[in-house]
């Protein structure tokens, strides 16, 4: 059943390369601080965004500021597709959100069903 006036930000993208994951977490930063607080799930390239990141030696800035601050926005579980983390090799014990609940999903259509509205970054 879908409930009214859910919103979930899906993190689809790796952290660099592309403004997209950087776009999707000023995105659900701004939704949270207009007391829309949505569920954020993590899938495909997306999960790698809540690796430990050392952008700088690419000439890019750390997302994980952004990251960091989803917690003090409301935003405290964040959910991870746990195939896509399978795909790329990692495990659940490489993420760390300071602050943040990680909780794997493993049937993400299911997931996905259970909202009004999916933004996609």
């Amino acid at each position: 059943m879908v409930s009214r006036n859910t919103v979930l930000a899906l993190c689809r993208h790796a952290p660099y390369g592309s403004s997209l994951a950087r776009e999707g977490l000023e995105a659900i930063l701004a939704c949270a601080a207009m007391d829309q607080v949505p569920e954020v799930l993590f899938i495909n390239d997306g999960v790698f965004q809540l690796l430990e990141q050392n952008p700088e030696v690419i000439g890019e800035k750390n997302l994980r500021r952004n990251l960091q601050a989803l917690p003090m926005f409301g935003v405290e579980a964040l959910h991870v597709c746990s195939e896509s983390l399978a795909q790329r090799g990692l495990s659940a014990e490489q993420l760390d959100i300071p602050g943040a609940e990680l909780k794997l999903v493993t049937d993400t259509g299911a997931f996905i069903r259970n909202f009004q509205h999916v933004l996609s970054f």
